[in-house]
């Protein structure tokens, strides 16, 4: 890898670092941790960030299999395109706001230090992004040389079936969390996280909220409704404590997409016994 390839601005390789993080989290029960984790994907990858417009590049490249000579390099073409009208500015405060959140409320080098498989292609990826952006951190023999490995793994037979890649960058984007909470969680979520986790790469701030705030009010009639039907004096007892704990949820604040989460796995659970 070039001199200049920087680990933690390597925004697919964090990206995977936060996966990874929040994946044992989960395993090992510790739910704050894995909170954490998800906290700071649902903020610096959301919908409005430069942070995941870079992270789907990473996606146009790495999730590519199996395709003609002529499709790897057009790939490679959309995706120089694209990284070129990255506001770089923004990219860089996001970054950097990225690092210091994640070594303060994480610890320091804690989320970094993590080891990824795929760390060499992650590196190659990045190194390409800065370089097609601003030439000159790479040699053009090494540009040409990192090019050529990732055509010939977008050529490679793929482990399972992939999006069509004739449609632009965009169109080659896997939705963040689906795929890799999928295969990391399991039945460790359920329908509903999932679901959430999945859809929030693509959520506006506003549409974020808004969908919190939803999830909000239909969990509070829905406490309302089995509260009025509930016959265990202890389970009374609980209510207001419960019930204040969700009324004063603001779906602006940081921490609401993580407490989305409960809210979620609380639905769930008045739904089943409902049935």
């Amino acid at each position: 890898m070039s001199k200049g390839h920087n680990k933690k601005r390597n925004v697919g390789l964090v990206y995977e670092q936060i996966v990874r993080q929040a994946s044992i989290a989960t395993t090992e029960k510790r739910a704050i941790d894995a909170k954490k984790y998800i906290y700071l994907a649902t903020k610096y990858f959301s919908k409005d960030s430069e942070l995941v417009k870079e992270f789907k590049l990473f996606n146009a490249i790495l999730e590519t299999n199996s395709v003609s000579e002529r499709v790897a390099s057009r790939v490679l073409e959309l995706a120089k395109e694209s990284a070129k009208l990255i506001d770089m500015d923004r990219l860089d405060r996001e970054k950097g706001l990225l690092i210091n959140e994640a070594n303060h409320t994480l610890g320091r080098g804690e989320l970094f230090n993590t080891r990824v498989e795929n760390f060499r292609a992650l590196a190659t990826v990045q190194s390409l992004l800065n370089e097609w952006r601003a030439p000159g951190s790479l040699s053009p023999a090494v540009t040409a040389k990192y090019e050529n490995q990732l055509m010939k793994f977008m050529m490679m037979q793929p482990k399972e079936p992939n999006a069509h890649v004739s449609e632009g960058v965009d169109a080659l984007s896997v939705k963040m969390f689906h795929k890799r909470f999928d295969e990391q969680y399991q039945d460790k979520l359920t329908a509903s996280q999932k679901k959430f986790l999945n859809d929030v790469t693509f959520f506006s701030k506003e549409e974020m909220q808004n969908t919190i705030l939803e999830t909000k009010i239909r969990t509070l009639k829905m406490l309302d409704g089995r509260h009025a039907q509930e016959a265990n004096d202890l389970l009374r007892g609980q209510y207001e404590s419960v019930r204040n704990n969700i009324a004063t949820l603001d779906p602006t604040s940081p921490e609401a997409p993580a407490r989305q989460l409960t809210l979620l796995q609380l639905i769930d659970e008045l739904e089943d016994k409902d049935e």
